[in-house]
């Protein structure tokens, strides 16, 4: 066990094993099938058609994205790979009518596809091309797999598959994501060539979420300009607000764009969320994908809201999943993770050096993806955190299910202050349900006051008890366990404070008042760590800003094109309103009234 390292089994015999276990625990935990560890296809039950998800550690969500990225671009251009060694490689002379079937169900003759096709066959039968070659002309796989790696996009590059393979298809490929995504999209578009300005970013709603009506506005421009795409990008738990987007509804848009001929990889982003899912998991690692399995009774009483249940629902429809252990997981850094739909994907991102990887039946997980030595260490720590505490309702959702609760309760505490005569309001990035309805303002006063006597003001137990209470409370907030909001104070007639400028400044001492930096002041002295960022008309778009604006009472025009200053706190505490002294929620309000008051 002494200082393993997962990029071969010979270095690692203990933690590579534990290495494949946790990607299958993974993977069940998301909704995949898997291949139980140590069985061949064909030993266990499966059921026709189906294919088995397959998942390993990374050091971190960056390179996990990284990987999903990499394989999707490899996916994109596999079909035109073999296309060319098929017409080139003698092994292959026999195969000049490999056929495969296409989007609409019928087949055709691979090597008299045209490129606009090829580039958009579905994904699964993509992934089956080196196995039916080999069986169908009794070709061993391992020559089938060669022949092919000598024409791959990651063998001869971009130009060269573009200009030789693909000549008609003159717009460069794309992926598309959020506008709210991690740096790590962009940074991974320019680390595999495909560039930083492809990777299309989609304005997000009036919720920080994507906004659907652009998605199909860009998908529809690709099809129309035959612009190849390789995946869509859906965040299951943005950095700053933790928002879900609408997973069901990205899914709904590709089968409309498969109907039309163009298919592309859908990859959920649940680095930050995906453990939340464990909140909907059976405690016998069911976890079907229906979720007939599932005790309705128990969903009603999860503090998750009705639409991020949804988003969940269909998690296991994502070919590609990023999620880290180290985040939601509370398992000690470095532990990413990523987990594919068809455990074939894998095979599109490896590189077996002889020195590392000798074939055969050597049990390894080193061989697919980014790293090289990697430790095993991040392994170990997943799986005996996962045998200590069980992926589901009774382990870890039990973790995640107190968070959401505690991040509501925060919240409902957080926007009562705006009934408190306070010389500050507090803007939320999520408002309550009355704003959100745009009801008059005796409503949503009237709403205030029944989150501050029914939510606020009562034990958890009496919340739990109160059906009326506990339906609202579920959609109070953002989507998961972070908090985004913004201050601002009145002016001496009690009208909000116009000036943007003076806005982000009074945002900016709050975070200042309620931050560290290292040698400057002690951690002790700070009374409530929070983080801050800046929401922007280039990176969030119209919508949600012009919204904020509105709310945080801003003059007109004045600032139009400046950024706003917001607060982030994330709650990672289960115990937060359960400690031996009772909930610990309203002390952080009263910080917070002293400080900013």
């Amino acid at each position: 066990m002494y200082n393993q390292n997962n990029v071969a089994a010979e270095a690692s015999p203990v933690t590579t094993l534990l290495e494949m276990h946790v990607g299958n625990e993974l993977c069940k935990m998301l909704g995949y099938s898997v291949n139980p560890i140590g069985k061949k296809p064909g030993e266990f039950d499966l059921p026709q058609g189906q294919v088995t998800g397959w998942g390993h550690i990374t050091c971190d969500g960056s390179v996990a994205n990284l990987e999903g990225l990499w394989m999707a671009r490899n996916l994109k251009f596999y079909a035109a790979s073999v296309k060319q060694a098929i017409l080139n490689e003698t092994i292959f002379q026999n195969a000049k009518g490999f056929q495969v079937t296409l989007l609409n169900g019928t087949t055709a003759t691979l090597i008299n596809l045209d490129s606009w096709t090829l580039l958009n066959l579905p994904i699964d039968e993509v992934l089956a091309i080196p196995n039916n070659l080999s069986s169908q002309y009794n070709i061993p796989i391992a020559d089938v797999s060669n022949a092919i790696a000598n024409y791959t996009v990651q063998n001869i590059g971009y130009h060269d598959v573009l200009s030789k393979y693909l000549p008609d298809i003159n717009q460069t490929p794309v992926s598309i994501c959020t506008s709210t995504r991690h740096y790590s999209w962009p940074k991974g578009a320019a680390i595999l060539g495909i560039g930083a300005s492809n990777m299309w970013s989609i304005p997000v709603d009036v919720k920080a979420r994507m906004d659907l009506t652009h998605l199909d506005a860009a998908l529809g421009q690709c099809l129309l300009k035959k612009i190849p795409v390789m995946n869509v990008v859906a965040i299951i738990g943005t950095t700053e607000e933790s928002q879900v987007d609408p997973l069901n509804g990205i899914l709904a848009i590709r089968e409309k764009y498969r109907q039309q001929g163009m298919e592309f990889a859908i990859h959920a982003d649940a680095a930050w969320g995906g453990y939340y899912k464990t909140m909907l998991n059976s405690n016998d690692d069911s976890n079907p994908v229906s979720f007939k399995l599932m005790n309705e009774d128990a969903i009603v009483a999860l503090p998750m809201s009705n639409y991020v249940t949804e988003q969940y629902k269909v998690l296991q429809l994502s070919d590609s999943i990023t999620i880290d252990p180290h985040k939601s997981g509370y398992v000690p850094y470095p532990a990413g993770g990523l987990c594919y739909r068809n455990s074939a994907m894998r095979n599109l991102v490896s590189f077996t050096a002889p020195v590392v990887y000798h074939g055969g039946v050597d049990p390894t997980v080193g061989v697919y993806g980014v790293e090289g030595s990697k430790p095993g260490a991040a392994a170990a720590a997943v799986y005996f955190s996962h045998k200590v505490i069980r992926p589901n309702m009774s382990g870890y959702g039990k973790i995640s299910g107190e968070c959401f609760f505690n991040a509501k309760r925060f919240y409902a505490a957080l926007v009562c202050l705006n009934i408190q005569n306070l010389p500050f309001f507090v803007v939320p990035l999520i408002p309550i349900p009355a704003i959100q309805q745009n009801l008059p303002a005796p409503q949503v006063l009237q709403q205030y006051q029944f989150i501050r006597d029914r939510i606020v003001n009562v034990s958890t137990q009496q919340l739990i008890n109160d059906p009326e209470a506990f339906a609202l409370f579920k959609e109070l907030g953002g989507d998961q366990t972070i908090i985004t909001y913004m201050y601002n104070d009145y002016n001496a007639d009690r009208t909000p404070n116009g000036n943007m400028q003076s806005i982000n400044d009074f945002n900016n001492a709050i975070y200042t008042a309620f931050s560290f930096k290292p040698y400057e002041k002690h951690t002790e002295e700070t009374p409530i760590v929070v983080t801050s960022s800046q929401f922007t008309r280039i990176n969030n778009g119209n919508v949600l800003m012009d919204d904020l604006r509105k709310r945080l009472g801003v003059n007109g025009n004045d600032g139009y094109n400046d950024p706003i200053n917001f607060i982030i706190s994330t709650i990672m505490n289960p115990w937060l309103s359960n400690t031996v002294n009772g909930s610990f929620i309203p002390t952080l309000i009263n910080i917070i009234i002293q400080n900013v008051s």
